[in-house]
């Protein structure tokens, strides 16, 4: 892997990175500089995806970034190519104290320059879908053998190539919720397989290795042995590409406000994961049985007794569809008003507190430990499961893709921000006109914190350049804390969302 010295100055001439990559270290995510640990606090930036439960997401709103409409290769858009969209909501998002974004429908072809430069500037990463839910652009789960093909490999290796040099581009799934009781019981050696092909296609074409990993359904008697299954080792190999980089888990146990870490079991995944080689994290979690959503949860996610073995999560989700889990209302003209759920989850963000969270990362003992050994023995036998580790071969039109490159490639690369000022106009839950909300440009290498803020935003003061002074009202002393706590994370290289 190249130096982040040598890279960062070809992906950005004008000025430098605001976050640095993130790598894999035994079972944490780690700052690539500085190798402290990594937290995620993240949200669902859209909704619409392969393998969606039918009572949970699958029905999309008709103005949502990142839903059916979001993700539209006939008009030529995805959540990430309209900038005025991404600044709208990198303002917000920046406000509510997120560091991570999950986006599953992605166009290849499109430029997102400005918007991943956009959420690079307020210090958030991006974890990415390499799928979508249109035809032969998916493995299908009722027919593995028939959707590997190269055509689909190709279109997910152009994904890879239109995300792989923004420094904020933390990892991408090769797949979501493949496997489940409904899958064929040859779906895992495909799941393993799609992995494989995208590791080798980063390792040739990419100057970072960029983790590759998988979002698994909460499926509890289908868990064990999933997540086993993908984090071994064939032939204890360490550098087996097939292998998950990380283990995401879509979860919505805990519910409403009388849940507790033991009724929810999260004390059972924590015993479950306890000896996991690879980051486990919640890739989807926000159960909305009890509306609205008081998030009490997300104290538990990142308490003492969690982190040493999870790596944090990503709220279901950012924009109000059918299925009820929205944090924002989008109007068709492009204006937000907040849920009274975003205020929720914004102070449970804010009562996490920086020194708590840092403190329950001081245990590194999850860095060095070494992938078990494949076999049958290891991975809990299951009757729809297959457990096999004779990994299928990529199609030979995927095998030169790999090798040389998949032609006319669209690599994305940062540019400058200098807009700042959102131009939708945006209220809280009560109506309340947020005027004048702008993103504020952090400094190199912080990414976001949540930060205390009042119920206004502030006035920014714009410079010749654009750059506006806080967009939200946290008062002098909040901003000022605000500030001293990035630079604190930022030189501990642990970044909060």
């Amino acid at each position: 892997m190249r130096s982040l010295s040598l890279l960062v100055p070809a992906l950005c001439a004008s000025f430098a990175a605001a976050v640095q990559p993130i790598e894999v270290e035994g079972r944490y995510f780690v700052n690539s500089v500085t190798r402290a640990r990594f937290q995620m606090i993240g949200v669902e930036y859209d909704e619409s995806n392969p393998g969606r439960r039918k009572n949970d997401a699958e029905d999309c709103g008709s103005y949502q970034p990142g839903a059916q409409s979001g993700y539209d290769p006939e008009s030529k858009k995805d959540p990430l190519s309209d900038g005025d969209v991404c600044l709208r909501d990198a303002a917000l998002m920046q406000r509510l104290g997120v560091n991570t974004v999950r986006v599953y429908n992605l166009d290849p072809t499109l430029n997102h320059d400005l918007c991943v430069s956009i959420f690079n500037r307020v210090g958030i990463y991006l974890l990415l879908d390499v799928n979508s839910p249109l035809g032969g652009e998916s493995l299908d789960r009722s027919r593995p053998a028939q959707s590997y093909h190269g055509g689909y490999l190709r279109r997910a290796f152009g994904i890879v190539e239109a995300f792989k040099d923004y420094p904020n581009t933390l990892g991408f799934f090769g797949g979501n919720e493949v496997i489940n009781e409904d899958s064929h019981e040859d779906a895992p050696p495909y799941v393993r397989a799609v992995q494989r092909d995208l590791k080798n296609y980063i390792a040739n074409h990419c100057d970072r290795a960029i983790p590759v990993g998988y979002s698994a359904a909460d499926v509890r008697d289908l868990l064990d042995t999933t997540w086993s299954y993908l984090q071994c080792s064939i032939e204890g190999e360490e550098n087996d590409r097939s292998r998950a980089d990380f283990f995401g888990l879509n979860s919505y146990s805990w519910c409403g406000t009388d849940a507790t870490y033991e009724t929810s079991e999260y004390d059972i995944l924590v015993e479950q994961f306890a000896n996991s080689s690879v980051p486990v994290f919640f890739s989807e979690y926000g159960c909305n049985k009890v509306k609205p959503r008081v998030f009490k949860e997300v104290q538990a996610v990142y308490s003492e007794q969690m982190t040493p073995v999870m790596s944090g999560g990503l709220i279901y989700e950012y924009s109000q569809e059918e299925a009820d889990y929205g944090l924002v209302d989008i109007a068709e003209d492009g204006s937000i008003k907040l849920r009274e759920d975003f205020e929720n989850l914004q102070q449970q963000f804010v009562e996490l507190g920086i020194q708590r969270l840092s403190e329950t990362l001081n245990d590194k003992s999850g860095a060095n430990v070494t992938p078990p050994t494949c076999s049958e023995d290891g991975v809990p036998a299951h009757s729809n499961f297959n457990v096999t580790f004779e990994i299928p071969s990529a199609p030979e039109d995927a095998e030169e893709d790999i090798e040389d490159g998949i032609p006319d490639a669209n690599n994305g690369e940062l540019v400058d921000v200098t807009d700042t000022r959102v131009k939708q106009p945006v209220e809280d839950s009560k109506g309340t006109p947020m005027d004048n909300l702008a993103i504020v440009v952090l400094e190199d290498d912080q990414s976001n914190v949540p930060t205390p803020v009042e119920s206004s935003p502030a006035e920014p003061s714009p410079t010749e350049t654009g750059a506006a002074a806080p967009a939200l009202r946290a008062g002098s002393a909040h901003r000022t804390l605000a500030v001293a706590a990035t630079l604190l994370l930022s030189l501990a290289a642990f970044t909060l969302l």
